[in-house]
Formats: C-alpha cells, structure tokens, sequence
C-alpha cells in the first residue's frame, strides 16, 4: 500500500506537531518553580523519550482525535502522556532483570547508558510525569476523569504492566486464549487507550455503534501489530533457526494461518470504522492498511 500525497502529507504534519509538542511539553517541566529534576535524572528521560521512533501510539491518538473533530490543543498533551507512558515500558523492559537488551531504537538502552539506577528512576517519573501533561487538556473535567481512568488502566495491572506479569507466567501448557490476553494487555492496551481516549474526551459513548467501532478497531489493531512483530522475527532469522515459545502467535498457529486471520479480522474492523465515521476515518484506516502491508510482506 502506497500513501496518498494527501495522506503522507497529513502523516508527518501530525508528528511534526507532536515531536514540537514533546520537547516544549520537557522544557516546560524542567523549568516549572516548585522543584528542580536532578540533571542525570533529566538527561535519562530525555535520551529515551526523545529518540527517533515510530511513534505509532501519538499518531493513533491525534488521528482518531481528529476524525472525532477534537482540537490538537486537547489532543497534543493526551498524546504526549501516552507516549510518556509507552517510554516507561521500554525503558523497563530493557532493564537485566526483564528482557536484558542492550539496544532500543538504534542506540543503547537506557540502563547501558546511565546505569541501572537512574533508568529505572527515569521510568518511574514518566509515569508521573504523563499524568501531569495529561492534566493540561482544556475539557470538561467530567469527561477528563474518564479519559484519565482510561489511561490509569492502559498503564496498569490490567493493562500493560499486567500483560508484562502475563507473558512471564505463560508456558508449554498455555492456551491460544491465554497469549491472546496477554497481547491484549502488554501489546494492545496503548493502542486501546490511543483510540478510545479521544473517544472519551468527545463523549462518545462507549455503547453507541460509533464507539463500539473504535473499541473493535483499537483491538483488532493492537492485536494485528504484535502477531506482526511476531511473523517478522520469523522472517528475519535464519533459515531454520526460529523456534517459538509460547509468548509468539507461531506457537499456536502456521504463519500463513495467523496472517490471513489476522489481515481478516483488522479488515473487517476497518471497515466498520469506515462505515460509522465515513471520510473521516480515512487517517485511521491508512494506518490499518500500513500494519497490514507489515503483515503481507512477511510471507514466508
């Protein structure tokens, strides 16, 4: 799939923004008078958060918050918080005590630049610092507080810090079932919230058939990103040398099986978002049809 001029353009336009909004959102803080973030502490978070990226999470957000006629002086700092709060995760799982990588996005992981220390103190304070920059959307409160408890959760132990629990108890006796909701969470609670928090901070009702398009849609896509991921560690590896555990979609089933449901069911939801949003949702299924082309290219 080949973007359109249009949507090319509309594409690096919203992540210009948001890496504008980003590092004013730092500055900000640095410079607030009721406290002083340590040098060493500032750098860390900076280092991660600042990286080049995908940025896949922000771009959910503010599309979506678009499509729903929400302003980018509402969307910018949600997005930042989520993206705050995706840092966070990497930074930990990075740490030796989970995953033990020594690389993130190209350049050594936190913990191999600033220590052990300071890396896990960096994500902790993301955290708090995305609540913070979170608070700064001007919307009714009463619709703030539900997008707020939406994120609590994304960022919880029945979001990504459970699917994180998840995937250490999985094992040889686990069920397809089990990895799905463990992908639910680690994977799909961001992609979740990215889409359902603007949903939120409009009033769109989760019961409505609008709303229930972005809730099938956001758990279609976050499911379809991982087995995604899962299929190109296939494809990348040596011929022969790719042997899955029971975190992996190829454990459970063939790759051409987990390709053509996958690229099936993320269709379908994209169509009904189409159908329920119409023209607006073009952003939205441009993004679909981009993790789809992920899912075909990988054919083995």
């Amino acid at each position: 799939m080949n973007l359109s001029p249009s949507t090319q353009f509309q594409k690096t336009d919203l992540l210009t923004q948001f890496d504008l909004a980003l590092a004013e959102t730092l500055e900000r803080h640095w410079a607030a008078p009721d406290g002083v973030t340590p040098p060493s502490l500032r750098e860390s978070i900076q280092y991660s958060l600042l990286a080049p990226g995908k940025k896949i999470r922000p771009r959910l957000l503010l599309s979506c918050g678009e499509m729903l006629g929400l302003s980018s002086a509402v969307t910018l700092p949600t997005a930042v918080a989520i993206e705050m709060i995706h840092c966070f995760t990497l930074i930990h799982d990075d740490l030796p005590c989970m995953d033990d990588d020594d690389f993130r996005r190209g350049q050594p992981s936190n913990h191999k630049k600033f220590g052990e220390t300071t890396a896990l103190l960096a994500g902790d304070a993301l955290i708090a610092l995305a609540f913070d920059v979170f608070l700064d959307a001007p919307v009714d409160p009463a619709r703030l507080r539900v997008a707020l408890k939406r994120l609590a959760w994304a960022a919880g132990p029945r979001g990504v810090i459970g699917g994180q629990a998840a995937e250490s108890d999985l094992g040889q006796n686990s069920t397809l079932e089990q990895l799905s909701q463990m992908h639910r969470q680690k994977t799909g609670a961001l992609f979740i919230a990215s889409l359902l928090i603007p949903k939120d901070l409009a009033g769109v009702s989760d019961s409505s058939p609008e709303g229930q398009s972005i809730l099938s849609f956001a758990d279609e896509l976050g499911l379809a990103f991982q087995i995604a991921d899962d299929l190109e560690d296939l494809y990348e590896a040596p011929s022969g040398s790719f042997a899955p555990d029971p975190t992996s979609i190829l454990y459970f089933l063939s790759p051409e099986e987990a390709r053509k449901k996958t690229i099936h069911r993320l269709g379908q939801a994209s169509q009904r978002l189409a159908h329920a949003w119409g023209e607006r949702a073009r952003a939205l299924c441009h993004i679909a049809e981009e993790v789809i082309r992920k899912l075909q290219e990988t054919q083995t």
